[in-house]
């Protein structure tokens, strides 16, 4: 049995460990802020360049490419040169293969385009809706992540998150990187009534797709660090994550940095 000399001996030891943790992680924290100081006056520079460019940003990140309406037109006119007809028997799933025909994949990324421009304009959101269906239903993976961003979200039509969600989820297990970040953010947040915040799971899924290097996926695992939810703090860590999707033009992750930069203590 313990005796009382020896919890404390105990708990000694564990503040002792948390003290030489936390000193380990302030010094990765200074370690990785050094690095970028060597660099800020040219990444700021840099950076301040691109801010006219954020203005003809699409509202939405993803799909990367969202054809505007006078874009629409060319691509139904493609659509209609070749006959694009999605048929029940072909299997979608794995248009990367070098097998599946080039015609197929031309007249699946038309299709999908068009749809895009359907929902994310605004133009006919249903019918853009039914077409990501009708090519996620045949293993279209980047369908089954738009169907489930237009479902939770609402893009046009009345929110139906659970289903949305079971779209997400079926892309998640086929190993998109998308998907894993949106359903990520569905953990974070939580939705009234459907499911509720799960920080650890939001933080395994935004892992997952920042190991597939999706930029936003890096702000919020680095986020996520930073502010311990999900997992446990670690500033150090996170620095390097932040510094990647600033890099790559997320405009938070920038601020970030720039905050990170301007303290002069040095967080966990």
């Amino acid at each position: 049995v313990a005796t009382t000399g020896d919890l404390h001996k105990q708990e000694a030891s564990k503040q002792k460990e948390r003290g030489v943790s936390s000193t380990l992680q302030r010094f990765s924290t200074r370690e990785e802020l050094s690095k970028l100081r060597e660099k800020e006056q040219e990444m700021m520079a840099r950076w301040e360049l691109d801010e006219e460019g954020w203005r003809e940003l699409p509202a939405r990140a993803w799909p990367a490419y969202q054809p505007n309406p006078d874009q629409l037109k060319g691509i139904l006119a493609e659509i209609s040169i070749h006959g694009c007809d999605i048929h029940d028997t072909e299997d979608l799933s794995a248009l990367s293969d070098n097998t599946v025909g080039e015609e197929l994949k031309f007249c699946t990324t038309l299709l999908f385009d068009m749809a895009t421009a359907f929902v994310f304009y605004n133009l006919q959101p249903v019918a853009g809706l039914a077409q990501y269906e009708r090519l996620a239903t045949r293993g279209h993976v980047d369908s089954m992540v738009a169907c489930g961003v237009i479902l939770v979200e609402g893009f046009g039509v009345p929110p139906q998150e659970k289903e949305g969600i079971s779209f997400l989820q079926k892309a998640v297990d086929l190993g998109s990187a998308q998907a894993c970040y949106e359903l990520g953010t569905v953990y974070y947040t939580g939705i009234d009534g459907v499911i509720e915040e799960d920080a650890e799971k939001a933080f395994e899924l935004f892992e997952r797709a920042a190991e597939q290097d999706h930029t936003a996926a890096l702000y919020m695992m680095a986020d996520c660090l930073c502010e311990g939810e999900g997992t446990e703090r670690n500033v150090g860590k996170a620095i390097p994550l932040f510094y990647k999707a600033a890099e790559r033009g997320h405009r938070f992750a920038r601020q970030r940095i720039r905050e990170l930069l301007a303290r002069l203590e040095y967080p966990l």
